[in-house]
């Protein structure tokens, strides 16, 4: 799921250039990639990951962990995202969903198969 991870970090990275410090939003982006590896590896058997970004006040633990680690308080990272923003993973596919909308994320088209009639 490389690819899943880091659609969701440039996502979310979106958000919060231009309004914190350049230097940290990198050192965040990496920090939540290692940290977003880690804990879908932890949960291999599950087909779906759900990361809550910002919901009801609260963030999911590897948001806050990669917020720390890369000096960026949790406040400020909350006023930079949307509220009720929950990311869902899963393979192949990201969506940003909130009370009143769902985008996806990854991939940014769809691939259709092509398919050649063939003439006798």
């Amino acid at each position: 799921m490389f690819y899943e991870v880091q659609e969701t970090v440039r996502f979310l990275s979106s958000f919060m250039y231009g309004k914190i410090p350049r230097s940290r939003v990198k050192s965040f982006c990496g920090h939540l990639s290692c940290l977003l590896i880690e804990a879908i590896d932890e949960k291999q058997a599950v087909e779906r990951f759900d990361l809550i970004v910002f919901a009801d006040g609260q963030s999911d633990e590897t948001i806050v962990q990669a917020a720390r680690r890369a000096y960026v308080h949790l406040t400020e990272l909350q006023e930079c995202m949307n509220n009720e923003l929950i990311i869902e993973i899963s393979g192949g596919r990201v969506r940003a969903l909130t009370p009143f909308s769902a985008q996806i994320v990854f991939p940014k088209t769809a691939n259709f198969p092509h398919f050649q009639l063939r003439t006798h």
